[in-house]
């Protein structure tokens, strides 16, 4: 069974919340510390849970269908701001090239398709990151961190016939660990969770069960820090 969730975005608000997060990041006054700019590459691995579409039940090939996105890796990109050593504010991006496996009456058959995710989060820093190792320890310790905010699943490929439901918004959880491998150059670790809810073609006659779906990611970071 299908779980709902009230959602009342249009695709225009959510990309425009996710704008808005990341403006905020942007543009945050400073806080009396210098403030710190890391841009990112990324290389990941998307992992669905669960289905996006499932009709019928397994017990009855007959009237069963499903369609599932498959794990496969993912690139993207980030730009975080750090206005103080625990407080920061982060806009990132991933792409997928997941197909679809489509489950009828003839089998199961995969499908081509992209995910988009895209979302924008703040983030609390357990510990500061260091450059250099603090007095007394011999090796730069790791630094930890927990994030939310805002996100944008987008599915596209000619394997969705749907007109409405590809991009919807999302509840963004992130959580990770970071540490500094030269003069600028910081490596992350992340995972991201981007909650969203799967419906198509919402008060049509083709109208899909609401399905609560996770979009995970973990992914490992190279960035590179621009001091101002």
């Amino acid at each position: 069974m299908g779980c709902t969730i009230s959602i009342p975005w249009t695709r225009g608000e959510a990309a425009a919340a996710v704008s808005l997060a990341i403006a905020a990041g942007v543009f945050a006054p400073a806080t009396g510390l210098a403030q710190q700019i890391d841009v990112g590459f990324n290389i990941a691995f998307y992992v669905p849970l669960g289905a996006l579409v499932e009709e019928g039940m397994k017990s009855s090939p007959a009237t069963f269908s499903q369609q599932r996105l498959q794990a496969t890796p993912a690139l993207g990109g980030s730009i975080t701001l750090w206005t103080s050593d625990h407080l920061g504010f982060s806009g990132s991006f991933s792409v997928s090239p997941s197909d679809v496996a489509v489950t009828d009456t003839t089998g199961t058959h995969d499908h081509s398709s992209t995910v988009v995710l895209a979302g924008a989060r703040v983030i609390y820093a357990f510990t500061p990151l260091h450059f250099k190792a603090p007095a007394g320890h011999r090796e730069i310790p790791w630094s930890f961190y927990v994030g939310g905010g805002l996100g944008v699943v987008s599915r596209s490929g000619a394997v969705w016939t749907y007109s409405s439901g590809l991009t919807a918004p999302a509840l963004l959880l992130n959580g990770g660990v970071r540490t500094a491998v030269g003069g600028r150059t910081v490596l992350r670790f992340d995972v991201e969770d981007y909650i969203s809810q799967a419906q198509f073609d919402k008060d049509l006659p083709t109208e899909t069960e609401a399905r609560i779906h996770h979009d995970l990611l973990f992914s490992i970071t190279v960035a590179y820090r621009v001091v101002r």
